[in-house]
């Protein structure tokens, strides 16, 4: 056995002299990647059917696709076919699917292990790489979404990721980024509906993403965006009511399907007459249902099932938070309605998980501050925690207690049934009991 040390290479000789030769070997493969005149393997890309040749034994080297073919295949990668030639001329692979420069790309790394990849065409090499087997570059596909990923580049990620899930193979490499993409949008919603990029969207990712509870806007600046990728869409640059009637019509044509999915029953009465209204694309009947529901809201009770009257989650009131984040977001509109006013955003000071469960540490944080949400996880899942507009600290003198005008425990999620439920203080002397420890 032996290992490597410092800047040594195999032989026993500096790392970079070891290596000396590595780049004129990079060179001949590059070449030999281009001798068409010595492959034995020729890909048959897309619908053009490009012609991209290959030697079998360097894929049979690097993709597992070929290294995992039984007796008598040639390859195993999903959605090929392979065509049977005479003797001394290339075998046939059609790949339907594939784009042919994203695939000569491929090949280059597959020869080589040089590539440079770009946020556009990143989902296009995911899929490659997972359907020929090739882990190292799959790998590398998946770190570049994860570090590059970002207000700029989020939607045009999401756009190519749902147009790789949509083809019959290769759809599961790109499954997950579409929902990462979705949920780090949601998360940035405001910043990212005013890139180019939102506006750039093809129409099944823009309602992909309007569909979203955890789209992180209320529901009038949803409708904004959707108007301005709409406006975007059609040419049109004009405010609403200086469009013509054949502008109009265009950005009625791209809003048409996609404004089924604002949930304009939410939005504003002054907002829906004033900016939803003129542009013509509600159908009546919704306009109709949109008027009876700000009349009488009591014939839409809270509990329906109906999506369009779901607020949609917002992470940013209590951001950091893991007990009432993602999937449990909708809590916290819960809790801001009890604080008395909705749009109300907190500061996370502490976290028991990472402060130790310590009661000091707890003190260090907390003491002087006020008001407070105490948000608590309980070992079968609960939720419960209380509220005090009384800041914390010893109370003067020999009284544990520390009085508030505004408290109360709550539950709002329980084994018994109970819904999201607030318990009063009755005694305001007794809202905080101080303990050292």
């Amino acid at each position: 056995m032996g290992s490597r040390v410092g800047g040594l290479g195999a032989a026993g000789l500096p790392a970079d002299k070891a290596l000396a030769g590595v780049p004129r070997l990079l060179d001949d493969l590059q070449r030999l990647s281009e001798d068409s005149d010595s492959a034995d393997i020729v890909f048959i890309l897309g619908r053009e059917e490009e012609r991209v040749y290959a030697h079998r034994v360097i894929l049979m080297a690097r993709c597992k696709s070929f290294q995992t073919a039984k007796r008598g295949e040639v390859c195993r990668v999903p959605g090929c076919s392979v065509s049977t030639t005479s003797p001394g001329t290339p075998t046939q692979i059609r790949l339907p699917q594939a784009p042919p420069e994203t695939f000569r790309q491929f090949l280059l790394y597959v020869y080589t292990g040089k590539i440079l990849l770009q946020d556009s065409g990143v989902f296009e090499m995911l899929v490659l790489a997972q359907e020929l087997g090739v882990d190292e570059l799959r790998m590398a596909c998946e770190d570049h979404v994860t570090s590059t990923l970002s207000v700029g580049s989020a939607c045009t990620f999401l756009a190519a990721a749902l147009e790789i899930q949509g083809r019959s193979a290769g759809g599961k490499a790109a499954a997950g980024f579409v929902e990462r993409c979705i949920s780090y949008i949601g998360e940035n919603a405001a910043d990212c509906v005013r890139t180019n990029a939102f506006l750039s969207l093809p129409k099944d990712a823009v309602i992909k993403l309007i569909s979203s509870d955890f789209l992180c806007l209320e529901e009038e600046d949803v409708w904004r965006a959707v108007l301005n990728w709409a406006k975007y869409q059609a040419g049109v640059t004009q405010p609403t009511a200086h469009w013509t009637e054949e502008e109009k019509a265009r950005v009625c044509h791209h809003l048409s399907t996609v404004i089924n999915h604002v949930r304009l029953l939410l939005i504003d009465s002054q907002v829906f007459a004033e900016e939803v209204e003129p542009t013509g694309a509600v159908p009546m009947e919704l306009s109709l249902e949109r008027y009876r529901h700000a009349a009488l809201p009591s014939k839409f009770p809270e509990g329906t099932e109906d999506q369009r009257l779901r607020p949609r989650a917002s992470p940013h009131f209590f951001p950091g938070s893991l007990i009432v984040g993602q999937a449990k977001s909708h809590y916290q509109r819960i809790l801001n309605s009890w604080f008395g006013f909705p749009k109300q955003t907190w500061r996370l000071i502490y976290r028991a998980s990472t402060h130790g469960f310590s009661a000091n540490a707890f003190h260090r944080q907390c003491d002087g501050i006020s008001p407070t949400y105490v948000v608590v996880l309980g070992a079968r899942g609960e939720i419960c925690g209380g509220f005090s507009d009384a800041a914390w600290g010893r109370p003067p003198g020999k009284s544990h207690y520390v009085a508030a005008e505004k408290a109360f425990l709550f539950t709002l999620y329980n084994h018994q049934d109970l819904p999201p439920t607030q318990f009063h203080l009755i005694k305001k002397p007794f809202a905080i009991c101080y303990h050292p420890e």
